[in-house]
């Protein structure tokens, strides 16, 4: 009995060294620009560091994220790193510190998310404003167009692609290359410009 424990430990300690040997190789291939070796990594560390995570941060694609970040960040930066000795302490280590960042870079997204929307409340178009994005749509009334060109050309290009295309505020974000905030800014000054432009009575 007494020897079956003894060669049960050695058992242990040989798969320890052997994988404590695979991950240094795997580690000097990685920085030697083979992707292979990363990938081999990836999928070895892949669930345990998702279960670690998980205890930290409850939040599944929180904690799936911050791996993918993890050894997307170690391959970006490959040719900065170094030879280190302990493997699996590294990437629990870089990896902790990566999940919390990600944590608070979302947590300030949201921040920003919701105080966009209640600014985007003071901003709701008043039932006079949809009358001249009728008027965009229709051309019914002839300075129109010529008050449609004394807008800004990012002014322009948005109101255009949104009242003649029908593209929605993602799509034009995506067609003009800026953010969906600035797409709203342009759409709103745009309606405030042609109001003031027109002065007209847009009931009669």
């Amino acid at each position: 009995m007494g020897l079956g424990l003894i060669t049960q430990g050695l058992q242990q300690i040989t798969m320890q060294e052997e994988n404590f040997l695979e991950d240094i190789n795997l580690w000097k291939r990685l920085l030697n620009d083979d992707r292979e070796a990363l990938s081999l990594l990836f999928r070895k560390y892949y669930k345990p560091l998702l279960n670690y995570g998980l205890r930290l941060i409850p939040r599944e694609e929180l904690v799936k994220d911050s791996i993918q970040e993890l050894f997307f960040t170690i391959w970006d930066k490959r040719g900065r790193l170094s030879d280190i000795e302990y493997v699996s302490s590294y990437l629990y280590t870089s990896f902790r510190r990566t999940l919390f960042k990600q944590a608070d870079m979302q947590k300030v997204r949201q921040q920003r998310d919701a105080r966009y929307s209640e600014e985007q409340k003071d901003r709701e178009i008043t039932p006079e404003q949809r009358l001249i994005i009728e008027e965009i749509r229709h051309e019914k009334k002839a300075n129109l167009r010529e008050a449609f060109e004394s807008l800004n050309e990012s002014q322009k290009e948005a109101a255009f692609l949104k009242f003649y295309n029908g593209l929605t505020n993602d799509e034009i974000s995506e067609v003009m290359g800026v953010k969906k905030e600035s797409v709203y800014n342009y759409i709103y000054r745009a309606i405030s410009a042609l109001q003031e432009k027109l002065s007209i009575s847009l009931t009669g």
